[in-house]
């Protein structure tokens, strides 16, 4: 598992149930309510936690409807009658009446094996029917602990979103993004990966025709991170993608260069033609940057012009100004602010890493940037002086 998963999901590591047949369950058990312990691991984490969210009534297990909501992500609907209710995410619906032994599982009438109840204003669903559509694999009883285990889980979360008539959908446990359009069966187009926590869709036109679809993903805790997932699509179909991740105190990414778009993965930018996707030109970033290449350092292009461009490494998190003929490095920070100021920028704060200087715009031979610091922006120029 990669840091970002962890940092993403380890608030959903998993509390649920006591899922099984009755010959899963101890032999004692009794028509009286009996709390037990529960493990469950989910695919896009392969963590799991305990809990006591369980009950074992009749000799059959049963969840608590809130595990559902807090980490299958699904969302629950109660009809106006109160006995009926429907659980809805990605791709995922199952519907239940209070008191019936049948329920509804992605449009399918299906068995649930016991009748859900109310008990202390909480809805308890049969603990399979529960694993079974969530897309659970192996059950397994823990006598010692008094606990029920299942793996492989699933979760529900994610977002659609149209865009000139063609719906693209994202599912966040999966990361498979689909695309459709009209009545047509959506096809997968991209993965994005696992770790996806608060997701947004940009879109754009380019001038020769493609669409550019960038997914923001923020994660983390306090989401300082994000990973910036770059689409390029001809027909509704990708021809070509990149990601870069960043720390939120960085600036963007830069998308264009000269009527040209910029795919950056941290370590190789492409420069590509608009309309074709014809790649124009591969620069190896850690040998502009006069590097060894380590993997575990990458670069945040913010602007790219043919004479300079604007990088920041992810190690030191500070702008620096590389003239693109000769190698020379500039670091703003130093170029823009006074000694004293500049001690307050080279403090390393893992959690706000950076010189917090941001690229605005050019104007011929100047360089504009805004610098943060607390609550006060103040606007700088540098000018670009030709290399003797």
């Amino acid at each position: 598992m990669n840091i970002k998963q962890l940092i993403t999901y380890a608030s959903s590591m998993l509390l649920i149930s006591a899922l099984s047949t009755q010959a899963l369950l101890p032999a004692s058990a009794s028509s009286a309510p009996e709390k037990v312990n529960v493990q469950l691991t989910f695919n896009s984490t392969g963590l799991m936690t305990s809990s006591q969210d369980a009950i074992i009534k009749n000799g059959v297990s049963y969840l608590s409807s809130s595990l559902l909501t807090n980490y299958a992500k699904l969302e629950m609907r109660w009809d106006q009658s109160g006995n009926r209710v429907e659980f809805t995410g990605f791709d995922k619906r199952l519907a239940i009446r209070v008191g019936s032994h049948t329920g509804l599982l992605d449009g399918k009438t299906v068995e649930l094996g016991a009748a859900p109840f109310l008990f202390k204003d909480e809805l308890y669903l049969p603990a399979k029917f529960v694993v079974t559509a969530l897309q659970g694999g192996a059950v397994h009883w823990e006598s010692k602990t008094r606990t029920i285990q299942a793996d492989h889980l699933h979760r529900y979360p994610g977002m659609s979103e149209n865009f000139e008539g063609t719906l693209y959908s994202l599912s966040y446990d999966t990361g498979d993004l689909f695309v459709s359009s009209g009545k047509e069966n959506k096809r997968k187009v991209a993965n994005l990966g696992t770790g996806l926590d608060i997701v947004h869709f940009k879109f754009e036109h380019t001038s020769q025709g493609l669409v550019i679809l960038r997914v923001f993903n923020v994660y983390g805790e306090p989401h300082l991170y994000t990973d910036d997932f770059i689409l390029l699509l001809k027909n509704g179909s990708v021809f070509r993608q990149a990601n870069i991740g960043f720390h939120n105190t960085f600036g963007e990414p830069a998308l264009w260069a000269d009527g040209k778009l910029l795919l950056n993965d941290g370590h190789t930018l492409r420069i590509i033609e608009d309309g074709t996707g014809k790649v124009l030109e591969t620069v190896h970033l850690s040998s502009l940057m006069g590097t060894s290449g380590d993997n575990m350092v990458s670069y945040n292009v913010e602007a790219w012009y043919p004479d300079i461009a604007l990088i920041r490494p992810t190690d030191t998190g500070f702008l620096t100004l590389v003239d693109r003929s000769t190698g020379n490095q500039t670091l703003l920070y130093k170029e823009l602010f006074k000694w004293n100021e500049q001690q307050q920028d080279e403090v390393n704060d893992p959690m706000f890493p950076g010189d917090h200087v941001y690229f605005t715009g050019r104007s011929g031979d100047k360089l504009n940037f805004n610098h943060t610091r607390g609550n006060v922006t103040q606007k700088f120029t540098h000018t670009l002086t030709a290399e003797k």
